[in-house]
């Protein structure tokens, strides 16, 4: 990987959420991951313990490499041995992003997330009025 020297003028961010990451520079390897379980209710019941992650096989499935069936060949000059960026506005970095300005040698990030709805039992319909 070829380090360069990475500028930044001027950043704001609004939100950094979980297991995201921030990078300002060069990196050999950035991994985050999140696993979440949302619960949607009609009704606000909350028990403890509820949910494990173990109770879902989403969640300790192996993460598969993407094939790719094309031969790729790519050729990079980098003619400035400088990053610059002047300005950067971001509203939400989340859920296993990475917001990077420099080179990277190794990306590898996953989200699972499990959503579970639990609706209350449908009511008959109201006789309709004479």
């Amino acid at each position: 990987m070829d380090y360069r020297v990475t500028t930044v003028g001027y950043m704001k961010l609004n939100t950094l959420g979980s297991s995201t990451v921030l990078e300002v520079g060069d990196s050999e390897k950035l991994t985050p991951f999140n696993y979440t379980i949302a619960v949607q209710r009609e009704q606000a019941i909350f028990i403890q313990n509820e949910f494990r992650f173990s109770d879902y096989s989403l969640f300790s499935r192996p993460l598969l490499d993407p094939v790719i069936h094309e031969d790729l060949s790519m050729k990079r000059t980098n003619v400035s041995p400088n990053i610059r960026v002047d300005r950067i506005n971001m509203f939400l970095v989340n859920s296993s992003s990475i917001a990077h300005i420099g080179s990277s040698d190794n990306l590898i990030a996953q989200s699972r997330i499990k959503h579970i709805r639990h609706l209350l039992r449908e009511r008959p319909a109201a006789p309709a009025a004479t």
